[in-house]
């Protein structure tokens, strides 16, 4: 998850991990005023900046070869500081968070389910990568918007992106050739998922507007979001 320090036109923050949970979910603080932060939701709960909220803004999660593909030039922050990932236990078993999830455990979904988060217009709806794996291209609506939701299994990546053209027009999109393409059902130019631009067709050059999205566990997004909606597959 990104999002923008700039909280005010003349203030920017700097923030670092609390140590604090807040339902199972990191809480960061801010330098400035030591305000507390819910990095799920991206806005303070504690302090002087209670009830600000930072702009989310849209990112892609990935591996390095595919990143690196599409930004060569990019700048790696650190190499970290770990030869194996120390969660690994944690990933494989049922436990969710220190406290306990709020979900029941005979859910529709594991609790540890991966989901694909959006967040549009008040309304809450999670994506889960077992239906991604098997639908990688989902014509569906967030908050009354129409979106599109791109899924490469192969990497575990996801985007999301605003179906609507400058012009009006609403697209509808299919699976392309590839696993990194797709392709519009209007003009038949084919879109690269990961960027959300047509890289051919009538329509090449033209991009679509990203939405931010959140990877989490199903009990992290559900417990944040417990009046959301999954997308369950096709009908």
């Amino acid at each position: 998850m990104v999002y923008d320090r700039q909280i005010t036109p003349e203030q920017v923050v700097t923030f670092g991990v609390s140590g604090m949970l807040y339902q199972n979910g990191l809480i960061m603080y801010d330098h400035q005023t030591e305000s507390l932060w819910s990095h799920i939701l991206g806005q303070a709960i504690a302090g002087e900046f209670k009830g600000t909220k930072l702009t989310f803004l849209p990112a892609l999660q990935t591996d390095w070869q595919t990143w690196q593909a599409l930004h060569p030039d990019t700048r790696v922050v650190g190499p970290g500081l770990f030869g194996r990932d120390v969660y690994a236990s944690y990933y494989a078993s049922s436990d969710t968070g220190v406290v306990g999830s709020q979900l029941p455990r005979d859910g529709d979904l594991y609790v540890k389910e991966y989901v694909l988060g959006v967040r549009l217009e008040g309304e809450a709806r999670a994506y889960p990568f077992s239906v991604l794996g098997k639908e990688p291209v989902v014509n569906d609506a967030v908050g009354g918007i129409p979106v599109v939701v791109f899924f490469d299994a192969a990497t575990a990546s996801g985007a999301v992106f605003d179906r609507r053209l400058e012009d009006g027009r609403v697209l509808e999109f299919a699976a392309g050739e590839s696993p990194r393409r797709a392709t519009d059902t209007a003009t038949g130019s084919r879109w690269d998922i990961f960027t959300g631009q047509a890289v051919d067709g009538p329509l090449q050059g033209t991009a679509l507007a990203q939405v931010p999205i959140t990877y989490a566990f199903w009990f992290g997004w559900a417990d944040y979001h417990p009046d959301g909606t999954v997308y369950m597959g096709k009908e």
